[in-house]
């Protein structure tokens, strides 16, 4: 199925359905709840066995939250919707346009394949997630930590991604420009770090080495 077949399935009973019971578990107000698990989709699972919520329409945000092994590829973040403040394992966000937003605390194995993230606050941690072709254009992160990330064709082009650790990550035809990676710190092959254009590149280190 295309994107705008993932889209044009939900009908708005459906959507409405998931973003209430999501608005009933999500957020620092139902901490105190025993049960915060992710709401089941009414299309069952993926090929992958993820619980399938492609092309929905959020419009509650995903908070002080632990989710494993959905799929919200192609879904449509509206209103005050992120991901935010949560920790998310084996979960698919290929394709989602999460522009302006946060994308933060904990992500581990997640595939961010094609997503638009241009001007997104990004954080904290990312282990072994695909970000290949994605739009990171002006988005922001402080601090954090990227293991045995991909980031193949993905655009950094504004981007400023000050004081992170980079362990491990590949960065084929990855495009930097006009950005700062200042203060950076980079472990691995060197053969696999991208060409920096005029990045700020201040403080950086690669392997423990002042970039020269």
């Amino acid at each position: 199925m295309s994107k705008k077949q993932f889209v044009a399935r939900w009908e708005d009973e459906q959507i409405a359905n998931a973003n209430q019971a999501l608005a009933a578990v999500a957020g620092k107000q139902n901490l105190h709840k025993k049960d915060r698990s992710f709401p089941t989709s009414p299309f069952g699972q993926t090929a992958d066995g993820l619980e399938d919520f492609r092309g929905i329409v959020l419009t509650a945000s995903i908070q002080y939250m632990t989710i494993q092994g959905i799929d919200l590829s192609y879904a449509q973040f509206v209103d005050v919707s992120s991901l935010n403040t949560s920790a998310f394992t084996n979960c698919y966000f290929n394709g989602v346009k999460l522009d302006s937003r946060y994308v933060n605390r904990e992500f581990s194995r997640c595939s961010f394949r094609g997503a638009k993230l241009n001007s997104a606050r990004i954080g904290e941690r990312f282990e072994d997630c695909d970000f290949t072709g994605s739009n990171l254009s002006k988005a922001i992160a402080n601090d954090a930590l990227f293991i045995r990330c991909c980031f193949s064709e993905s655009n950094f082009r504004g981007a400023m991604f000050m004081y992170c650790r980079f362990e491990d990550c590949s960065f084929e035809g990855a495009a930097f420009h006009n950005g700062s990676l200042a203060g950076s710190r980079f472990t691995g092959e060197t053969d696999l770090l991208p060409a920096w254009g005029n990045t700020i590149l201040d403080n950086v280190r690669v392997n423990g080495d002042r970039l020269a």
